[in-house]
């Protein structure tokens, strides 16, 4: 073949090279511009990104489902994955401003020497025809004021109990928070999961008996197990049914004699009355409302900002494999007392509204 044939060909060769590295470039200078585009685009507030309509459709047709089940909340689920969540503070306001009419938690969530002097009579949220006279052994280990009368925390995260939390590497991101509220003595064996941080750590009376025998004889390992929490209030329902409230009371006189750096206080039942009161008037109607619940309702009246960890009721994870009930054991709950997945549909309608976010699933 001549020389000149030769070159002929190579120059071709060469300039298809050429021509698809020219068109290689230009195809990923397309791609940034479109990117730099949607980004300015998004960051004007007179422009929405794209599938923010779609996705604003879908929420202002969410309803309370008829039925409860995983299927329904599976789907709401992914949606909340698919659409950006924005906070809503007027939605939050209207919820406090609701909540602080029927219940105000800074006032009445504990029993003060305030709001329960005295003499007055206390009267079981959970057995309204048991009531109890304050005497002056309650007032005694009584606070003298609301420890909530304080401005609002900025940001608050409510950690619930369920298996979702298991392997979810959201410890740092509850820790971050600057209030911290847990339920029922909770296992702190998985910090890297649940985080280490605890503000308020409710204590039900059954698990002062299950647990510790109702402190009746030894009460070390009670005070021992409350230590592991750090510097933190813990909130006991002592009178919401008459046979829990002793074991309420040597809980506190525990903490009182170790010198423990923690207080104890009680809910009032005259909240805890208001609380179920107004959610039966909004169509919730339940044997009692679960421990979870009357904190988020406590934190959307003390909060600025709140987010909800392991609040996940059911034995499947949204990504198919199952799950423990609670993120330290599989002991399940008792159904005839709670309605975890009717409570659950309530946080997904006020993710939805930006009053509060719910997160479900790994951080």
């Amino acid at each position: 073949m001549p020389n000149s044939i030769i070159r002929e060909e190579n120059v071709k060769s060469g300039l298809l090279k050429m021509h698809k590295l020219w068109v290689m470039l230009l195809a990923v200078a397309v791609v940034s511009l479109l990117s730099v585009c949607f980004l300015a685009l998004n960051d004007r507030p007179d422009i929405k990104a794209p599938g923010a309509k779609v996705c604003q459709e879908l929420l202002s047709n969410i309803t309370q489902p008829q039925k409860i089940n995983e299927a329904w909340s599976l789907r709401h689920v992914k949606l909340m994955q698919t659409c950006c969540w924005k906070f809503n503070a007027t939605a939050l306001a209207q919820y406090r401003a609701e909540l602080g009419r029927c219940c105000n938690a800074s006032a009445w969530l504990a029993v003060t020497q305030d709001n329960t002097p005295l003499g007055s009579k206390i009267v079981y949220d959970g057995y309204q025809s048991a009531s109890l006279k304050v005497s002056n052994g309650l007032m005694e280990i009584l606070p003298e004021k609301s420890p909530f009368l304080l401005p609002l925390y900025e940001s608050c995260a409510v950690v619930g109990n369920g298996g979702i939390l298991r392997n979810s590497s959201c410890g740092s991101k509850i820790d971050a928070h600057q209030f911290v509220i847990r339920f029922n003595l909770p296992s702190v064996n998985f910090p890297e999961d649940v985080g280490r941080k605890s503000s308020i750590v409710t204590v039900n009376p059954s698990i002062l008996h299950k647990r510790f025998r109702g402190l009746n004889g030894r009460r070390l390992p009670f005070v021992k197990a409350a230590a592991s929490y750090g510097e933190t209030w813990f909130l006991i329902p002592a009178f919401s049914y008459p046979g829990g409230t002793e074991a309420s009371y040597r809980a506190v006189y525990a903490l009182l004699d170790s010198a423990s750096q923690s207080h104890a206080f009680f809910f009032h039942p005259h909240y805890l009355s208001a609380l179920s009161k107004y959610w039966h008037d909004h169509g919730f109607h339940t044997r009692r409302l679960s421990s979870g619940f009357m904190l988020v309702n406590a934190a959307l009246e003390l909060c600025q900002h709140i987010t909800l960890y392991g609040f996940w009721p059911f034995s499947l994870h949204p990504d198919g494999h199952s799950l423990p009930h609670h993120y330290y054991d599989n002991v399940l709950p008792d159904r005839r007392l709670h309605i975890m997945p009717k409570e659950f549909t309530y946080y997904v309608d006020m993710h939805f509204h930006g009053v509060l976010q719910l997160h479900v699933g790994r951080c």
